[in-house]
């Protein structure tokens, strides 16, 4: 069924979502300024990261092309080890997890 639905409304339903965990999540936040601010953070956020990636041709995911070689090798049959991925996709993933780990850490306490 999803497959049927417009890409925009797919888009819609993810930023009200987003929205709407993001508002909750800010609500255990006894600042009324940070309430209102995350939520504007993370949708505005988050649609600017599929903006640019739209824009650089990345996708969501900046490693889909290698995984898609990876894919394509390992189903012929031939060795896979010497793919490695850039530097600056290393960079992102660890810069996400420590920034998610902090932003953890600050809603738990």
């Amino acid at each position: 069924m999803l497959p049927s639905v417009p890409v925009v409304c797919v888009a819609l339903l993810a930023v009200a979502a987003t929205a709407r965990s993001s508002r909750l999540l800010g609500s255990w936040s006894p600042f009324r300024k940070f309430r209102i601010a995350y939520p504007v953070t993370m949708v505005a956020g988050g649609v600017l990261l599929v903006f640019v990636c739209w824009l650089n041709g990345l996708g969501i995911l900046p490693q889909r092309k290698l995984f898609r070689e990876v894919l394509e090798r390992w189903r012929r049959g031939e060795a896979t080890e010497h793919l490695t991925p850039r530097r600056r996709h290393l960079v992102l993933l660890a810069v996400s997890v420590v920034g998610v780990l902090f932003a953890g850490f600050a809603l738990t306490r």
